[in-house]
């Protein structure tokens, strides 16, 4: 029979019969004096092996080659990598879960994911600007920035704290260059006041280290936002830095 034959009784295709060839799971026949290869019987059970092999989970690469294999370690083992593989689907969907609950964004840090609903209601740019902060401190600071993130999130996301830190945040993105300096100097206490109540006894002493990616986060901020409310964000961090020492 020829590859086409070959491959239709099989259930695979002619495709899938080259690439079994290419990779050396499949033997190929010689060709006859037409030049077309001529598969015998053999193959067919050689390719419906290596197809129920395949489909029982088995790397094609690390398909046996004879029927004297040790197929109970092989089992064995790919019984563990399936059950890894299981309890990995079920953390994803466990993550996938939280996320949907929460309305969060699914390009933040799982172990985010369920304090990420901060963000949700503010307006848009600044829930936009909060998502890619964290997304940033989170990688560029690594587990060290990540559990900060998980403690202060923990400690914003209370609904009273929420719906305060909503109001600052909804006043913030307002303000510009015509903003009165009363309302600059209220947002600054205003904020300074709600940070250090919600903060709580966190430790915020020791900074971060984000070696030479320091300056990117400062950077990203100066890109999302006008010049007037990152001196505010500055006056905040100063007031919010002498508080807390």
């Amino acid at each position: 029979m020829r590859s086409g034959e070959l491959a239709e009784l099989a259930g695979v295709t002619v495709r899938t019969i080259r690439h079994y060839h290419q990779i050396g799971i499949l033997e190929e026949p010689p060709r006859s004096l037409n030049g077309y290869r001529e598969y015998g019987v053999g193959h067919l059970v050689r390719v419906l092996r290596i197809k129920r092999l395949a489909d029982l989970g088995f790397a094609l690469q690390d398909l046996p080659l004879d029927d004297d294999a040790d197929h109970d370690s092989r089992l064995a083992s790919l019984d563990a990598e399936l059950a890894a593989q299981i309890d990995r689907l079920t953390r994803q969907r466990a993550v996938i879960a939280a996320l949907r609950a929460g309305g969060a964004s699914p390009d933040l840090p799982p172990e985010l994911a369920t304090h990420a609903a901060l963000a949700v209601g503010l307006p848009p740019r600044m829930a936009k600007l909060e998502r890619e902060q964290v997304l940033l401190l989170a990688h560029l600071g690594g587990e060290e920035a990540s559990r900060l993130l998980e403690d202060l999130h923990e400690r914003l996301a209370e609904p009273a704290v929420t719906a305060a830190f909503g109001s600052i945040y909804e006043r913030f993105d307002l303000i510009d260059e015509s903003t009165p300096a009363v309302e600059l100097d209220r947002l600054v206490t205003e904020s300074t006041e709600a940070l250090v109540a919600a903060l709580g006894d966190l430790d915020l002493t020791t900074p971060l280290d984000l070696g030479s990616a320091e300056g990117l986060i400062d950077e990203h901020g100066a890109t999302q936002l006008n010049a007037t409310q990152l001196k505010v964000l500055n006056e905040i961090a100063e007031q919010l830095s002498q508080r807390l020492a």
